[in-house]
């Protein structure tokens, strides 16, 4: 299963292998700061495939890392949206997998900025 790892920013999450489904085959994330770079530290240690999609600002200005999110929720089979209940961004991937018929988990922080996995709910 091709699992996205999303979130906003200022977020970080430890101990991902607690949120991914047992038949996660694949990670998938947007390249950026925070829980990006969690999710690809994570593929790394363990030797779970990667698969990142960058922002194409040369393609889409703007609207780049909102069209990297539609991709993101394209690939996967499912997305896990660590949100900070504020981020438009990951409101957005929230919005689209809805929209999408997409499965996904949202988590909100207890308290910010790096969380154990007890301060998730």
């Amino acid at each position: 299963m091709k699992v996205a790892v999303v979130g906003s920013r200022g977020l970080k999450v430890k101990n991902l292998e607690l949120y991914l489904p047992a038949e996660t085959t694949e990670i998938v994330s947007g390249g950026a700061k925070e829980i990006d770079s969690c999710a690809a530290a994570y593929a790394r240690e363990t030797g779970i495939p990667l698969k990142e999609f960058l922002p194409d600002y040369e393609k889409y200005g703007r609207r780049a890392p909102l069209e990297r999110n539609l991709e993101i929720i394209e690939y996967s089979d499912q997305v896990l949206i660590f949100w900070d209940g504020k981020s438009r961004g990951s409101y957005h991937v929230l919005k689209e997998c809805r929209e999408r018929g997409k499965k996904c988990r949202v988590f909100v922080p207890v308290s910010l900025p790096e969380l154990d996995e007890e301060e998730w709910e």
